[in-house]
C-alpha cells in the first residue's frame, strides 16, 4: 500500500465500506482472508476511488 492520506471523513466512509465487503466476502468466499481483503480494497481506494458499488464489483470480480 503507497502512502496516501484521507481526512476523516474518507476514513471512516473506508471502515464501512470495508466491513460490508468483507461480510460480503466471506459468504461468497470464505477462505478469502480479512488481510487480503483489506489489502485489495486499499489499493482500489489508493487509486482514487470511493464509490462503494464500485468497490464492490472490483472486489467480487477478484474474488471469483
Amino acid at each position: 500500500m503507497q502512502n496516501t492520506c484521507y481526512s476523516s471523513d474518507e476514513l471512516k466512509k473506508l471502515a464501512h465500506i470495508i466491513n460490508e465487503i468483507l461480510t460480503e466476502a466471506r459468504n461468497h468466499r470464505p477462505e478469502l482472508s480479512t488481510d487480503d481483503v483489506v489489502q485489495r480494497l486499499c489499493a482500489i481506494a489508493d487509486r482514487g476511488e470511493r464509490d462503494i458499488s464500485k468497490f464492490r464489483a472490483a472486489m467480487m470480480n477478484q474474488a471469483a
